[in-house]
């Protein structure tokens, strides 16, 4: 059992960054992570019994004086620090032996993963606010074991400069993290702008992911009405708005992330939206054209796309989500074909993302937005059925 041991709160501690306290921050990742989650209250007993009640976790989080605990893997935890619940998996995942260890980073900050045993004559209970160094050196003078947290975030916040610093770094993890998924106008553009959104909006609103992702929905069905009326500026106004509409659809996730709300039903709410979202924007957009000309084959193209917009997203969903193995990079392939795949997987998942919202802007921009609908309509098929042969086409050596 690894139990997490958050030591005395100090006046940095009660800085908030992304939305959060910085020990509220510290609170939900140590349950994330850990089997029992122990706060030393220090002078701060009551306010922090306030917030655990409010977030309605009391039961979960025991506020003490000091830790008995006879059995089992500590992981001491300074309370003005930032990290995430990545850093405390890296912990956990160490090896210890017969001493602690001690996790450091550039900044500073510390961390401890060790034995009940090896604390033997060290109360954690009179720690002060200010301890945790003497805390660290003591574990020094044992002999503990120094090892980096190497790029795991854990930032040491004692101002409002550091907190800002603390919530910049947080934001840039996201990025990284999601960039194996975006496309490169999403990482470049969309994220850059999505983030400062995301920002502002835990630092001055009460909005949930589940609000924010509503909030996107209708952005994005607003703009397929606008392209249903079918003039050039509408047309033009659609596309924009709707390319607002997936720079919005990264914030919920990013919402989720920077305060630990993310949960199983928001991802499928989320993917339930966007394809609500899509097939109102081509509905939309045949509409439009349509309008702009009765006599042209708009619905008969729309129809065409529908079913195979269906068709990819069934293809899709058997093969790279219902058999992970299928898109998981694995060792690097060394014969043709085996490159051939592995490139052609990437070139599948980029054409998953939402890049394309910057396409349909210019086709808007020239007054050819029928091209993009026929080159939709048959493109959907092309990539269900190359997706399949791709499928078939083992890797090899």
């Amino acid at each position: 059992m690894t139990n997490a041991v958050i030591l005395p709160p100090t006046a940095a501690s009660f800085q908030r960054v992304a939305g959060l306290l910085v020990i509220q921050r510290t609170v939900r990742a140590a349950l994330r992570c850990c089997e029992r989650v122990f706060v030393l209250a220090g002078e701060h007993a009551g306010p922090l019994n306030e917030l655990l009640e409010a977030e309605g976790r009391a039961d979960a989080v025991e506020v003490a004086k000091t830790v008995s605990v006879a059995e089992g893997v500590l992981v001491l935890i300074p309370s003005d620090c930032v990290l995430t619940a990545g850093t405390l998996e890296r912990v956990k995942a160490a090896t210890l032996d017969g001493r602690p260890l001690l996790f450091g980073t550039a900044g500073g900050a510390r961390m401890s993963l060790c034995r009940p045993g090896m604390l033997a004559g060290i109360d954690l209970g009179t720690l002060a606010a200010s301890g945790a160094e003497a805390l660290w050196t003591t574990l020094q003078a044992r002999g503990a074991q120094a090892v980096p947290l190497g790029g795991e975030i854990c930032l040491p916040v004692s101002d409002e400069r550091t907190a800002v610093a603390a919530e910049a770094a947080l934001c840039a993890r996201l990025r990284a993290t999601a960039a194996a998924s975006d496309g490169p106008l999403a990482h470049w553009i969309d994220r850059r702008i999505s983030l400062r959104i995301s920002r502002w909006l835990v630092r001055h609103t009460w909005l949930r992911p589940n609000h924010i992702t509503i909030v996107g929905t209708c952005v994005g069905l607003l703009a397929a009405g606008l392209l249903a009326v079918g003039s050039y500026g509408t047309g033009v106004a659609g596309t924009l708005l709707f390319l607002c509409a997936t720079i919005i659809d990264g914030c919920d996730g990013e919402v989720a992330q920077l305060t630990f709300r993310e949960s199983a039903f928001g991802d499928k709410f989320d993917v339930i939206t966007d394809n609500i979202v899509h097939a109102a924007i081509f509905i939309g957009l045949a509409l439009g054209l349509h309008h702009r000309d009765p006599t042209g084959h708009s619905l008969v193209f729309l129809g065409v796309l529908l079913g195979g917009f269906a068709c990819g997203v069934i293809v899709s969903y058997v093969f790279l989500v219902l058999r992970p193995d299928f898109a998981r990079s694995g060792s690097s392939p060394v014969s043709w074909k085996g490159k051939v795949r592995r490139w052609s997987l990437g070139a599948f998942k980029a054409a998953m993302n939402r890049d394309f919202a910057y396409l349909l802007v210019l086709f808007a921009i020239f007054d050819h937005l029928d091209w993009f609908l026929w080159g939709t309509a048959f493109g959907t098929y092309l990539f269900a059925v190359l997706l399949v042969g791709i499928y078939r086409w083992p890797e090899g050596g």
